[in-house]
């Protein structure tokens, strides 16, 4: 997939990945002449002015701060052009002339987003909230202000030249999936693979799938999984550290008038804490030696059968989890979501009052407005069978128009509710505020010898993932709910 960018080349060069927040790489970076070259030809395209000679800023905090602000504005000219040029170039139309316009681009941004930082650190505002990556979106930041990873907002986990801009690498050279997973093998493989395999395996024992075919596995990750294609985003990390802290919304505070020297209105805590802490998701698939070495379409293949099988428990773990290591904690076991009850014993499903009644405790703590549902099949299908008293389909309510009902074979439909065990819950939620946290990404680990008597070879595929609720109050869960008889 693609190559390093050469800011990234420059970062390698410093054996440190916390050198990105000093200024010796910074200087690097605005310094370089690939760089330089590329930077003054994108801003010129842009007809803007650019004074590249910074002894005439001046050095005074009036003067650095216009020049700070001029250079981010030139560097989100520089992005959305770049995500133009990502959008409108589908991935079996990506050529060379593209990607050389995409390296231009991204050294440009490099170069203003290194510009940036040295200001600021001159400047000592340290807010570091400035990135060179074209697409990207937001640094995740723990609670004590520390960059933990990069969000990978729904609208970018949609296409995979997205995620590519998000992550900051591009197109790939040299290297496929279906290519590593044959190097892991020890089968025949490309010069590229067999470097990076030489760089040595994960905590879990595998080799980690290098960042460059991470964005073809998180583009098949949303189709097949309920929750991404509900709203939810995934949140790539690069710490080292087991667990961390983030903020979350816990309540809206209340405003109240006050006299002039009067006391101001207390109210309830605004934000919470949340732990995040990864834990190991790993399953183990074969496929035969001949397969592995001879098939021209391993390639899609692989994506399709890693994704899915991800999914699939992501969306069970994600709704259901416990919170009992191993099991991460979902949704409905997360505190401050809401419940709502269809009665002792639970109840059939006739119409969409469940969902108004959702909506309503959702919109009376002042929550963000649910746009989506994720439900089992059988109530999918329960759905699609509401009739109207002429036994016509029951119209959707105009309140309901602009949500999204989506599937998940993952949800049970024998809970016990009452005397009843047949029953099953409805996700309801604006799902943007639930967030999957990826730590080390994927990694392939060869099951040696465990099928050789059939000739076949073995992998165990690993990650580490744990979910949040950023806004739990935006959720509820329709308990009870019963098929027709």
């Amino acid at each position: 997939m693609p190559k390093a960018t050469r800011a990234e080349q420059i970062l390698a060069q410093f054996k440190n990945p916390n050198a990105a927040n000093g200024p010796q790489y910074h200087r690097e970076v605005v310094c370089d002449p690939t760089i330089l070259i590329d930077a003054r030809a994108e801003i010129g395209k842009l007809g803007r002015g650019f004074d590249f000679n910074n002894e005439a800023w001046g050095n005074d905090r009036r003067s650095l701060l216009a020049k700070r602000t001029e250079v981010r504005k030139l560097h989100n000219e520089l992005r959305e052009s770049t995500q133009k040029l990502v959008r409108d170039a589908p991935a079996d139309r990506w050529s060379a002339e593209h990607q050389a316009t995409y390296d231009a681009r991204m050294n440009a941004m490099s170069y203003l987003s290194s510009i940036a930082n040295l200001i600021e650190q001159d400047l000592d505002l340290g807010d570091g909230n400035f990135t060179a990556s074209a697409g990207a979106g937001p640094d995740l930041r723990d609670s004590d202000g520390h960059r933990v990873g990069k969000v990978l907002t729904n609208s970018v986990l949609r296409n995979e030249h997205s995620i590519a801009a998000s992550l900051g690498v591009g197109p790939s050279e040299g290297i496929s999936l279906a290519d590593f997973v044959r190097g892991v093998a020890n089968m025949r493989s490309t010069e590229a693979v067999r470097n990076t395999l030489s760089e040595g395996t994960s905590t879990s024992g595998g080799y980690t799938v290098p960042t460059v075919l991470l964005p073809g596995i998180l583009s098949a990750l949303t189709p097949a999984s309920a929750l991404i294609k509900a709203g939810a985003a995934v949140a790539v990390l690069d710490t080292e550290a087991k667990s961390f802290n983030i903020a979350g919304v816990d309540s809206i505070p209340t405003a109240a008038w006050r006299n002039e020297s009067g006391n101001v209105a207390e109210s309830d805590p605004a934000f919470r804490s949340i732990t995040i802490t990864p834990r190991s998701l790993a399953f183990r698939f074969k496929v035969s030696r001949e397969l592995l070495a001879d098939s021209p379409n391993l390639e899609p293949t692989l994506r399709t059968v890693i994704a899915s099988a991800f999914a699939k428990e992501l969306d069970r773990a994600g709704l259901l989890g416990t919170g009992t290591a191993p099991e991460i904690r979902g949704l409905r076991n997360i505190t401050g979501v809401n419940l709502v009850s269809s009665g002792t014993n639970g109840a059939i499903l006739t119409n969409y009052a469940k969902f108004i009644n959702a909506s309503r405790i959702i919109k009376e703590v002042n929550a963000p407005a649910p746009n989506a549902a994720i439900m089992s099949p059988r109530e999918e299908e329960t759905m699609a069978l509401f009739e109207d008293t002429t036994g016509q389909p029951l119209r959707r309510p105009e309140a309901l128009s602009g949500w999204s009902f989506y599937t998940s074979s993952q949800l049970p439909t024998d809970l016990t509710v009452g005397t009843s065990t047949d029953c099953a819950e409805v996700y309801v939620g604006d799902f943007s505020q639930f967030v999957y946290f990826m730590r080390e990404g994927v990694s392939i680990q060869l099951a040696t010898e465990l099928y050789a008597e059939t000739g076949e070879v073995g992998f165990i595929c690993h990650t580490r993932v744990d979910v949040a609720a950023m806004y739990a109050q935006a959720f509820a869960v329709i308990q009870g709910v019963r098929p027709p008889a």
